[in-house]
């Protein structure tokens, strides 16, 4: 189906998010806001990408996979990536930017998900954790967190105030 604010989607199993037509624009939209902030004086280490489905998607693959501009292949260095009922799209080319495998990620996923299955949230853990082990971070630092609701694609306060909290841990103080 035809998603002309984030990328387009061929289907929501396994095989389908391997094409994802379009994620590139997007990404270098969210790279231009996010450079904005930047230019406004807020350092990456305190910028938090986030969204739910579609956008918790682009946050992560965005988040994990992006540059800075100018940076010599540098990642962005986030405080962190919140995926609330999300993915991880072109799961199977997945590499991080050298300095982004340590950037914490909160992965919140309803149980009873019947738009993007529950399964999604631990696919897209192994995947990110697979890379953050081969470039020798210890995965039992719990960077990427996957919490679960008794929800469907929807948002709950539990989730709310979860993500407030991770928030609230990785954005350093002024």
């Amino acid at each position: 189906m035809a998603m002309p604010s984030w990328y387009d989607i061929i289907g929501l199993d396994e095989r389908s998010n391997e094409s994802c037509e379009g994620i590139d624009d997007t990404v270098e939209t969210i790279l231009g806001l996010i450079q904005d902030e930047v230019n406004a004086g807020i350092d990456y280490g305190r910028i938090v990408l986030s969204g739910f489905s579609q956008g918790g998607a682009v946050a992560l693959h965005t988040g994990m996979r992006s540059a800075r501009p100018g940076g010599g292949g540098e990642g962005l260095g986030l405080a962190g990536i919140c995926v609330m009922s999300g993915y991880l799209p072109l799961a199977s080319s997945f590499e991080a930017a050298r300095g982004s495998e340590r950037t914490p990620i909160l992965h919140c996923h309803g149980t009873a998900d019947q738009v993007v299955n529950f399964k999604a949230a631990g696919l897209s853990r192994d995947r990110v954790t697979s890379a953050q082990r081969d470039a020798g971070v210890p995965v039992e630092d719990g960077l990427y967190e996957v919490r679960s609701y008794p929800i469907e694609h929807s948002v709950s306060m539990d989730e709310l105030d979860d993500v407030a909290e991770f928030m609230t841990r990785v954005i350093p103080p002024n």
